[in-house]
């Protein structure tokens, strides 16, 4: 059990190459629990600051503006950790986390993620490239709702999820397809603009749009169709 645990732990990108006794202490510094899908992980503006590491399953990072429409940050699984900017800053939770499936999380307080970081530099340094690739992401999303039309957020949007899409010859199966209204909470957008792009992209033979997958016909179609 003991193996089983330490293995748990070296999926997340903090640990990876960490000893087992380091591995085996980080485990002891931590609850484990599982949540179903679409439980409530954190929530906005609440005041915890503990950190989280996902051993198993994936959560989505998202806001909900007081008028209902959601704004999704980012999608997370296995490996990936949040609630650090809590437990770096003190501040209250930037943003609500919801289990997109049935996960297994390990939970830290943050008293202890800061002794973590005092005593070992790798993980520090890992920390620091995590904290960096989240900026950059955030950037280049504030960059797109700002400047970019639909059209070409919901290109981007769709050669980023081809990333971790089947190939198939020239395309990319999409498979589950995100609904339109899943799509527009990830680019800053309307379902009903989705829709007109997507059914616009399908016209031009660029993707065929299915009820359970997209598949992009071919890639650098995709890659080169021009903004409006």
């Amino acid at each position: 059990m003991e193996n089983r645990q330490i293995s748990r732990f070296r999926v997340i990108f903090l640990f990876e190459d960490l000893s087992d006794a380091e591995l085996t202490q980080i485990a002891h510094s931590c609850t484990t629990r599982t949540y179903d899908r679409h439980a409530q992980i954190a929530k906005e503006h609440d005041h915890g600051d503990d950190v989280f590491f996902i051993l198993d399953g994936q959560v989505r990072v998202q806001s909900v503006s007081s008028a209902g429409r959601e704004i999704v940050f980012s999608d997370l699984g296995i490996g990936d950790i949040f609630g650090e900017f809590a437990a770096v800053d003190g501040m209250p939770r930037s943003a609500d986390v919801v289990a997109l499936t049935d996960c297994l999380l390990a939970r830290m307080p943050a008293a202890k993620f800061f002794a973590l970081l005092q005593d070992n530099g790798h993980v520090s340094t890992r920390l620091i490239q995590l904290l960096v690739a989240k900026i950059r992401h955030t950037s280049e999303r504030v960059f797109e709702v700002s400047a970019l039309a639909v059209r070409e957020r919901v290109r981007r949007e769709l050669l980023r999820m081809a990333t971790e899409g089947i190939h198939a010859g020239r395309g990319v199966v999409i498979r589950p397809a995100p609904t339109h209204y899943d799509l527009a909470a990830r680019i800053g957008s309307h379902r009903e603009a989705v829709t007109r792009e997507l059914n616009r992209l399908e016209d031009e033979h660029i993707v065929e749009i299915g009820r359970r997958e997209i598949r992009i016909l071919d890639l650098g179609l995709l890659r080169d169709v021009p903004p409006d």
